[in-house]
């Protein structure tokens, strides 16, 4: 019974905030102790935050320099259903007060700044929800425009300078417009930098666990490079843009790689390793721009890195947006080629068991009627059976040829050496096969990709290359499938193959699988076609 005394409080809460239908239900539970967890983590980061923005406050001034804890807890409300909203602003609270008592805040002052910390973030938390989904956020151009425009700029500039009101009432500072000027800097800076890394963490973790030993390499050094190449700029005097001022842009074309190949979660972690080194060096001594006061060089620096970003952003954006589109266009394409694999599927079916035994029935007549007839019309009939047999078998080969059963029932190998067995029968040509050690249990569309790309290329060599040997070498590597054809023919100029199908059709169905194929030929010195499929 004392169980259920102190278990029935406890769900009930749950069930009245957080939707739940009945108090025992484990899901609520379940639910009612997330919200709980992550009310004391957003706790522990808004607390984190704070510290280190007063770390980053110059001596003597009431504004930092770099404030993450507003832009934090709005990454955690875009994070969360809103129902739990109020859980998280709850949680703050203790961790805000004590941060600002633990710096000899006046109380008036930390509790006018957590009005407006945490109004900025519901500000921005409820605009941008109201316009966009959080889930894929700044992958799409509006997406990056509704952040830009009530996460960077709406948000900040509603709080700011209320921000920088609570600051002149309770003395703690003077000068209310440039006071609110450096508030909107300071916090539209840390909105646009910590709130794309907190969207962004959860596909980073699954990259991590999925990337491969090259892409590891390739993160790790582009972060070596953007510590070491910001460590040059803002640590070392003969490099300093004091002497030359283009050295402050000696870290943008890092950020462009970062954005390039790692997209907005790429981005943000490096500009954010950017502003807290050029900040943290600036504050100390290290200012970039010359002929200005400390407070300049901040302010200087903070809008540089704003518009560094904002610009960074958009071109993740449109990238992201054009990876979509290419993959869009290759389902497209690879679901045309399965409807039309389907639709040759069961004109062969068709083929096979309607038309062929149809001919099979009219050839056994025939044969019939041959024995029963005189000698004057066995010849006839006979002539009438060979052109029957002639035609089943031309309908068999159509058949084979639309679906390959073999491929199925034999796998890749066995039908691709039986396609050149065929191919060096039916004329005078010198078919050699290699095949390396493959797999086992290919996926069927690689499979039919490869078969079907060197159905194209061998007839394509018969018909056109005037070749006398071909060579079809078929393996696996680290990398995945690789298949090569060659042959000794006179070769064609490759940009300028004419408009047939047969080379954009090896193209589409290579792209479709995720491989790559390359051609290369020249008039009168043969042609090779490469085939690169992933295994993965």
């Amino acid at each position: 019974m004392e169980i259920r005394g102190l278990a029935s409080p406890f769900s009930s809460i749950g069930g009245r905030f957080l939707g739940a239908a009945e108090p025992s239900d484990p899901a609520t539970v379940r639910r009612t102790l997330t919200a709980i967890l992550s009310g004391i983590s957003i706790g522990l980061g808004y607390y984190l935050g704070t510290r280190i923005g007063f770390a980053l406050t110059p001596a003597g001034q009431p504004n930092s320099t770099f404030w993450p804890p507003n832009a934090i807890l709005l990454g955690a409300l875009l994070l969360t259903r809103r129902r739990i909203w109020w859980l998280l602003i709850l949680a703050v609270l203790p961790a805000h007060m004590l941060a600002q008592a633990q710096v000899g805040v006046p109380l008036a002052t930390a509790v006018g700044w957590f009005v407006t910390n945490t109004g900025e973030a519901l500000i921005g938390a409820f605009c941008i929800r109201k316009f966009m989904s959080t889930e894929g956020l700044f992958s799409s151009v509006r997406g990056v425009f509704v952040f830009l425009v009530f996460g960077g700029l709406f948000a900040p500039l509603a709080t700011s300078f209320l921000d920088a009101g609570a600051v002149v009432i309770t003395g703690w500072g003077h000068s209310y417009w440039p006071l609110g000027a450096e508030r909107f800097w300071t916090n539209a800076l840390a909105e646009l930098t910590v709130v794309p890394c907190l969207l962004s963490w959860p596909s980073a973790v699954s990259w991590l666990r999925k990337a491969s030993g090259a892409q590891w390499c390739e993160a790790v050094t582009l972060a070596a490079g953007t510590v070491l190449v910001t460590l040059l700029v803002f640590d070392f005097q003969w490099l300093s843009p004091v002497t030359v001022p283009a050295w402050i842009y000696v870290p943008l074309p890092f950020l462009s790689w970062a954005t390039v190949r790692f997209g907005t979660g790429g981005l943000s972690f490096s500009v954010l390793g950017v502003t807290l080194t050029s900040i943290w060096y600036t504050m100390h001594g290290r200012e970039p721009f010359p002929y200005a006061s400390m407070p300049q060089n901040i302010l200087s620096l903070q809008i540089l890195l704003c518009i560094v970003m904002v610009s960074l952003l958009f071109l993740a954006a449109v990238m992201s947006e054009v990876r979509r589109t290419q993959e869009s266009f290759r389902n497209v394409s690879g679901n045309l080629i399965s409807a039309q694999e389907q639709e040759r599927q069961r004109i062969a079916r068709d083929l096979h068991d309607d038309l062929g035994q149809r001919l099979a029935l009219v050839q056994a007549d025939v044969n019939e009627l041959t024995e029963e007839f005189g000698d004057s019309m066995k010849p006839r009939l006979g002539y009438l059976s060979s052109q029957l047999h002639d035609i089943s078998t031309t309908v068999h080969e159509i058949s084979h040829g639309l679906y390959p059963s073999h491929l199925e029932y034999l796998g890749l190998a066995s039908a691709v050496r039986r396609l050149c067995g065929e191919v060096q029968q039916g004329s005078n040509l010198s078919v050699g096969f290699v095949v390396g050690d493959l797999p086992a249990g290919l996926p069927y569309s690689t499979m039919l990709c490869l078969y079907r790309v060197t159905q194209e290329a061998l007839h394509n060599i018969v018909t056109h290359s005037q070749a006398s040997n071909i060579q079809v070498e078929l393996e696996a590597g680290d990398k995945g499938m690789l298949l090569r054809i060659s042959d000794d023919g006179v070769g064609f100029d490759v940009d300028d193959a004419g408009v047939g199908l047969g080379l954009p059709s090896m193209r589409e169905r290579v792209r479709s699988v995720g491989g790559s194929i390359e051609i290369t030929s020249s008039p009168k010195s043969g042609t090779r076609i490469e085939v690169r499929i992933p295994l993965a």
